[in-house]
């Protein structure tokens, strides 16, 4: 299939991969191969008369748009540790003791906010509401307060967070 290109198209098919995998996890010269591929086995078929230039810097396209589609929603290439002299990349997970320090940390801060706010019943209603993911006139509606009302309640919600939370190290 290259002996069939001329020069001129071969150096097209180089640029235009190297413009595509630019900021892409795929080398150019992977993207080509995987265009070949996807051609020769028949997952793509060129119509008869079509420039297969073009046809193949369509599917190199095509893989770089499903590659930004990837990563869009939140998956990433995972890297195989194929060498023992190499080292694995770091994962991003949580350990099992970080998990265990975070939710033990995370329930002492919310008893020092609970035991800060519990002799104000406005205060925990307000703090259930805005939990509950409420906002603005619903909000004032469940309060039974005007809108300076709720925002010197929720500066008081506010200064009484700070200060439960002051001493507390994020983990």
């Amino acid at each position: 299939m290259l002996e069939a290109l001329t020069t001129t198209d071969h150096q097209r098919l180089l640029r235009r991969s190297r413009y595509l995998a630019q900021g892409h996890y795929i080398l150019s010269g992977d993207l080509r191969q995987e265009a070949f591929v996807r051609a020769l086995d028949g997952r793509r078929q060129c119509r008869r008369g079509y420039d297969i230039v073009n046809f193949l810097i369509g599917i190199m396209r095509s893989l770089t748009s499903q590659e930004r589609e990837a990563e869009r929603d939140g998956l990433h290439p995972v890297p195989l540790d194929l060498d023992d002299d190499t080292l694995a990349m770091a994962s991003l997970a949580p350990s099992p003791e970080q998990v265990g320090h975070d939710a033990l940390h995370y329930r002492r801060t919310l008893a020092a906010i609970q035991q800060s706010i519990g002799n104000d019943p406005q205060l925990v209603t307000l703090l259930d509401a805005v939990l509950d993911g409420e906002k603005g006139i619903a909000l004032q509606n469940r309060l039974g307060l005007d809108a300076k009302g709720l925002a010197s309640l929720r500066k008081q919600l506010q200064r009484k967070l700070a200060a439960a939370a002051k001493d507390r190290s994020i983990p």
